[in-house]
């Protein structure tokens, strides 16, 4: 081991070096002073030492770089340079060359090389031909591999650059500090090569690598031994190359025909050239040499086996030439141009030869060469007219195929494309119009283009939005746009016929999009317009025409608009280009992508569909999520089976299948959330097993990134798959893996990554329940932070849409509904902060509103024990915005959920006695607040479910409180002393909310207390006055006080009250006709009633009037105690106005709509109602006269019948005010009514379905409102809406009555 302590150079400053010091006695080695060498900074070198590192090949190679940087410094003075040159220059001279074979490092290569360098260029030197002697013999020995051999074909050439200067030019390679080097006396470095013939041997065999680089270098070093030889002939002068001429001549042809670099075509042509001139060429030309030296070279090239070798070498040389004829580089033409003219002018080519390179087209290469020279001369004539072609253009553009459209495209292309600056802003607008309006009569059909007039005119749009004239002008972006359109509709006619133009109209399309983008960059504008009108092309016409095109597209046409699509892709705005990729997304994708792989299966398709792939999935989940697919592109496989065999590899020792099989699940993953299934789904659930157990192990501990979630959704997908399809076989011990995954991995399981089929199968797992309850906590509390307090997540694109979680719970089939009752009561239980319980409210709210029939499930899960402790948790406070909270959410629940599933009576009984006690202190405190409100509305709810036979415990509760009927009776009282100053009182106020509330209250009372207590009441109670105490605590409101409600109060509480007090008349007439009684009530009362109702009969509202006709007819049914029911209406001529009214009405000559049918229906019921009496007035057969009935019947259609129409001619049928005629009329229309109503019913499937009212998550009072009125009205039996199905029903109903009673009246008459 050599010590490199002992190269140490002390460095001092030039202010602190030494005036004298002397040599060390001897190195560290022991070696002896006179190897020692001082330099002039004070430090000292052994040169021993140095020979000895540089020359092992075991010495570091920072060592030995440091060495030789040190010594390149020491030659750098004078006293060290001379002193190693006249005494010790033999020590190093071998080491050095050595050092060349010794290290394979490229850099301490070029050191030595600059080192040797600047020893044989110092003055005094005569170390030149040592080194040059010993490069020689390394390169004429056949030991060295050629990756050492080329460094010192690199050596041996800088040295030759030293020698001499003569055409230096040609050598292409770097060569430090050649400058100073030229200036060096010549020397002949041929003169100390020693053995030749080895030397050119070797490099003749290195001319076969396939090492462009090595072949240059030979080139030229052959080229510099040929020309040097001329001026130094061997002893017999021979010369040295002429033996291996054939085999020389055809690597060198074979090498100018292979290579693409410029550089080596300069030194093979300056080769062959000094050839050519010494007469090797000629030779060749007609010399018979034998094929066998040289068929390494030249066999691909014969056509027989007894081709003459001159006819090969001809061949050989026409094709060689071809490529440096078409180089861009002039010096290379120029070289080649050369070897021709020296060629040709041998004696020995003759008219054979100059036949073949006929054949193979050089002359036509030559006259390129000379046309484009001319144009370098046309152009600047070109620049100058540009305007005139301009003006020709707008003449010819209108001329269909005019013979010089074609060649005057080209001409302003060329003008455009190499002389941006002639064309100005006016010039720019003249052409796109002119090629616009050409492209317009194109498309349209009215003038036809030829292929290169359409390339040409594509490619001069492309070079006007390059042009600097064309910058940021909008009305340039206008025209281009509208010229592309045309372009791409016009090709995409001719595309089986001409792809060409497909793909130049593509490529018009990407650059203006490009261009639009620049342009409003510039003038700070939106992209949006851009982005719209390349989207809008795209979808309308590209896609769809390449959907049913691809199987007869050509790989490029598919290519073409795969690019323009990933363009568009990239390029377009967030919201339009998600749009584009939802649209590419409905139409199978994935399939059709491929389907164009397995069409094509290059690598150019692969990689283009794969970078779709990618930036599909960028656009879905953002920048950059992509990326896998497209680092795997190329190492992909094209089958979708193969992709499913990569899974079933272990990767954990393989970066790049860990990489594809990571891309994979990304594939599959993002196909199965689209709904396609790229192969089948056993094949891919085999996959995901093996790809799980062979990697269970990294997947679980593994300390990379590895593909979760689309693993989880892919497994947890086609496992519910199969069992949709009744497939039983699974792995059990991969199963264990993947729940094991689930459990330890925190996993966005409601991120949109995520299948509703697997998340419903993840949810049916009992095993991860637990990892499965605190998702949805996660989940609330994610939401809330993002989305607020509602949780509205339908603009969040980081988890799937809220339908996807409520449709999960209200399957049934699941654990969600339980798993989410069960975190309410876990979290009601625990320590926990409100702020969990209240965002698990949320999200439950959400749910509800958005799937009313997830709170069937969430109620049969036992929902109402957890409402009950959430009323004790919440309700220990007095906080009223956990009272708001609470009664929202329970009104929420109960709103939507079906009575029988509310079986928890007793925790409801429980809720509601909370809530009554909440309701009776705060009304007693601090009057009616807005959450007491609330808690009526929750009340009514309970009372409504009461009469479907749910929650009759907690009715009963409701029903007999006494406390609560002393407070609402209270608050009625002092709400009608006001009187008429109701009217004046606006909706919105508090104490019209009050009344409001509690007359929801009162109807919802009316009804359950019918179903709950039925009997245990006497309803003519309520048509007393108030100073008569009911047997039992009553809420309900009297009859006198609903009649001043509907007189004095708003339109909502008119509204109200006449549901309540229609309600409570039919209970009167309930109990009246079940129990035989007559109405023990007083006529003035009765008629005060009526006083009312026949006010309100023609209100704006169609619900009041309805409910006051009802009320009115129904009155009029009643039995009072001694007085005739006409005796109520008296002497009152209000009621007779109102038929009159109505019979006009009907009679008139008219189309009976049924609007104007429905806005005469209260009358139509009085009229009915009057008919019914025992002895209805007499006034109503003088207006119910023949003719009024004849006009009324001609008017009716089987299309305009509705049961109150039915219901009059059936009253006027049994008073006999109806002809024979008119009743055979009447069955006729009636008949074919009752034929379309069973046509209807049997094509109607809405027949019978009734959807729930929604109810807001975030509802207040207004809301509440609306909803309980929305629930009055469907449990109304009044026809408000003609197009609901019951209406259908009563119809049907009262036709049959009606026909009965037609029966009856002729068995009557033949009696």
């Amino acid at each position: 081991m050599y010590y490199y302590e002992d190269l140490q150079i002390e460095n001092h400053s030039q202010n602190s070096m030494p005036e004298h010091s002397d040599p060390p006695l001897s190195c560290a080695q022991g070696h002896r002073s006179s190897l020692i060498l001082q330099t002039q900074e004070g430090g000292c070198i052994c040169l021993l030492c140095f020979s000895n590192l540089i020359s092992n090949p075991n010495s570091p190679t920072f060592h030995v770089s440091y060495a030789l940087s040190q010594l390149s410094h020491a030659i750098s003075q004078p006293n060290f340079l001379q002193s190693l040159l006249t005494f010790h220059i033999h020590i190093v001279i071998s080491p050095l060359v050595q050092s060349l074979s010794s290290f394979d490092d490229e850099q301490m290569a070029g050191q030595v090389i600059e080192l040797i360098a600047e020893l044989c260029n110092a003055e005094n030197s005569s170390v030149f031909g040592e080194f040059v002697a010993r490069i020689s013999d390394q390169l004429s020995s056949g030991a060295l591999t050629w990756r050492t051999r080329q460094v010192y074909v690199k050596l041996l050439l800088f040295l030759e650059a030293i020698a001499s200067t003569a055409e230096f030019l040609l050598f292409p390679f770097p060569i430090p500090a050649v400058g100073i080097l030229l200036n060096c006396e010549k020397k002949n470095p041929y003169a100390f090569i020693r053995d030749k013939d080895a030397v050119i041997h070797n490099l003749v065999i290195g001319l076969q690598l396939p090492s462009e680089e090595i072949r240059g270098e030979i080139l030229f070093v052959l080229y510099r031994i040929s020309v040097l030889q001329c001026a130094s002939k061997d002893d017999e002068g021979a010369d040295i190359l002429f033996a291996y001429c054939p085999k020389l001549l055809h690597l060198s042809l074979e090498a100018l025909m292979r290579t693409q670099s410029d550089d080596v075509r300069l030194n093979c042509i300056a080769l062959l050239k000094v050839l050519a001139q010494r007469g090797f060429l000629e030779n060749a030309f007609w010399s018979d040499f034998s094929m066998m030296d040289i068929c390494e070279a030249d066999n691909f090239m014969r056509e027989t086996n007894d081709t003459k070798h001159g006819a090969s070498l001809n061949v050989l040389l026409s094709e060689a030439i071809k490529a440096p004829l078409l180089s861009p580089d002039s010096q290379v033409q120029i070289a080649a141009l050369d070897l021709i003219f020296h060629c040709l002018s041998c004696e020995g080519f003759t008219g054979k030869q100059v036949q073949v390179l006929v054949d193979e087209n050089i002359v036509d290469y030559i006259f390129e060469i000379l046309r484009l020279s001319a144009e370098q001369v046309f152009r600047p004539r070109l620049a100058i007219g540009f305007t005139t072609l301009v003006s020709v253009l707008t003449h010819i553009a209108q001329v269909p195929f005019h013979p010089v459209q074609t060649e005057t495209l080209k001409l302003i292309l060329d003008g455009i494309s190499n002389c941006p600056g002639i064309v100005s802003t006016k010039h720019a607008e003249e052409i796109c119009i002119a090629l616009t309006a050409m492209l317009r009569r194109h498309r349209d059909g009215e003038m036809g283009m030829l292929p290169e007039a359409f390339i040409s005119t594509c490619s001069i749009f492309v070079a006007l939005m390059k042009s600097p004239s064309s910058r940021g002008k909008s009305n340039i972006l206008i025209l281009v746009q509208e010229a592309s359109t045309y372009a791409v509709l016009a090709s995409l006619s001719i595309a089986d016929k001409d792809s060409s133009q497909l793909l130049q109209s593509l490529i018009l399309l990407k650059e203006t999009c490009t261009f639009g983008h620049e342009v409003n960059s510039i003038n700070s504008m939106s992209d949006m317009q851009t982005s719209n009108w390349a989207l809008g092309l795209c979808q309308k016409n590209l896609l769809p025409w390449f959907i049913a095109a691809i199987n007869e597209m050509e790989e490029e046409s598919i290519l073409g608009v795969l690019e323009t699509f990933h363009f568009i892709l990239d390029e377009s705005c967030d919201t339009e280009g998600l749009e584009f990729t939802k649209n590419f997304l409905s139409i199978s994708w994935f399939r059709l992508s491929f389907g164009c792989l397995g069409l094509h299966p290059t690598d150019k398709m692969k990689q283009r569909v794969y970078h779709i792939f990618s930036s599909i999935v960028d656009c879905l989940y953002g920048n950059g999520s992509g990326e896998t697919i497209r680092d795997a592109a190329l190492t992909l496989p094209t089958d979708p089976i193969d992709m499913l065999f990569l899974l079933g590899q272990k990767s954990n020792h393989s970066h790049q299948l860990f990489s594809c099989q990571t891309a994979v699940l990304q594939i599959l993953n993002i196909c199965s959330l689209c709904n396609e299934m790229i192969a089948d789904n056993k094949l891919v659930l085999a996959s995901l097993e093996q790809y799980i157990l062979v990697n269970g192990s990294d997947l679980l501990y593994g300390t990379d990134w590895v593909p979760v979630i689309p693993l989880v959704n892919l497994y947890g997908l086609h496992r519910g798959l199969a069992k949709m399809s009744y497939q039983i076989s699974y792995s059990s011990d991969a199963e264990t893996i993947f729940f094991q995954l689930v459990i330890e991995k925190d996993l966005n399981l409601f991120s949109d990554e995520f299948h509703p089929t697997s998340l419903k199968w993840l949810f049916q797992q009992e095993r991860i329940s637990k990892a499965l309850s605190f998702q949805m906590l996660q989940f609330c509390r994610n939401s809330s932070s993002i989305s607020g307090q509602n949780t509205d997540l339908g603009n969040n694109s980081q988890y799937i849409d809220g339908r996807e979680i409520a449709e999960l719970v209200a399957m049934g089939d699941n654990l969600a509904p339980k798993l989410l009752v069960i975190l309410l009561k876990q979290l009601l239980e625990e320590t926990t902060s409100e702020h969990d319980i209240i965002l698990v409210l949320n999200l439950t709210s959400l749910i509800i509103s958005i799937l009313p029939a997830a709170s069937d499930q969430l109620c049969i899960n036992g929902l109402g024990n957890a409402v009950h402790d959430l009323c004790h948790r919440l309700t220990s406070s007095s906080s009223t915005e956990n009272c708001t909270i609470i009664s929202r959410f329970i009104f929420i629940v109960l709103c939507s959920a079906q009575p029988e599933t509310l079986s928890d009576d007793e925790a409801w009984l429980a809720v509601v006695m909370k809530f009554v006690d909440y309701l009776t202190c705060t009304v007693t405190q601090t009057e009616w607040t807005d959450e007491g409100l609330f808690v009526i509305g929750v009340l009514s709810l309970v009372l409504h479910h009461s009469t479907h036979d749910a929650l009759v415990e907690s009715s009963k509760f409701i029903l007999l409180n006494s406390s609560l009927a002393s407070m609402i009776r209270n608050t009625i009282d002092a709400s009608y002393t006001n009187g008429s100053a109701l009217i004046y009182q606006d909706e919105e106020t508090h104490n019209v909310k009050i009344l409001v509330f509690l007359l929801l209250l009162n109807y919802f009372y009316l009804r359950s207390l019918k179903a709950v207590l039925p009997g245990s009441v006497d309803w003519q109670d309520f048509l007393t006055t108030s100073d008569t105490n009911p047997p039992f605590p009553s809420i309900g409101i009297l009859c006198q006080d609903l009649c001043r409600f509907m007189h004095f109060g708003s339109s909502l509480v008119k509204l109200l009250a006449s549901y309540c007090l229609v309600e409570l008349f039919t209970r009167i007439t309930d109990q009246a006709n079940r129990q035989q009684n007559d109405l023990n009530c007083t006529v003035g009362y009765l008629r005060n009633v009526v006083a009312v109702l026949e006010g309100l009969v023609f209100h704006s509202d169609i619900r009041v009037a309805l409910n006051s006709g009802l009320c009115l007819s129904t009155l009029l049914s009643w039995d009072v105690c001694g007085v005739d029911n006409t005796g109520i209406i008296g002497t009152n001529k209000w009621c007779r106005m109102i038929v009159e009214e109505l019979a006009m009405s009907l009679a008139a000559p008219c189309s009976l709509s049924k609007s104007f049918v429905m806005h005469h229906k209260p009358a139509v019921q009085l009229a009915a109602a009057l008919l019914n009496l025992n002895g209805s007035p007499g006034w109503m057969r003088s207006l119910f006269d023949e003719s009024c009935i004849s006009g009324i019947i001609e008017n009716l259609s089987p299309h305009n019948v509705t049961a109150d129409v039915v219901l009059l001619f059936r009253e006027l049928l049994d008073s006999r005010f109806l002809k024979p005629d008119q009743i055979d009329s009447v069955n006729h229309v009636f008949q074919a009514c009752r034929k379309r109503i069973y046509k209807d019913n049997g094509q109607d499937e809405s027949i019978g379905k009734q959807t729930r009212k929604v109810f807001p998550v975030s509802g207040g009072l207004g809301e509440v409102c609306e909803f309980l009125v929305h629930q009055i009205s469907s449990d109304s039996s009044l026809d408000t809406n003609p197009s609901k199905p019951q209406v259908g029903s009563r119809l049907s109903t009262e036709l049959e009555l009606y026909f009965r009673s037609v029966s009856d009246l002729m068995d009557d008459t033949d009696a």
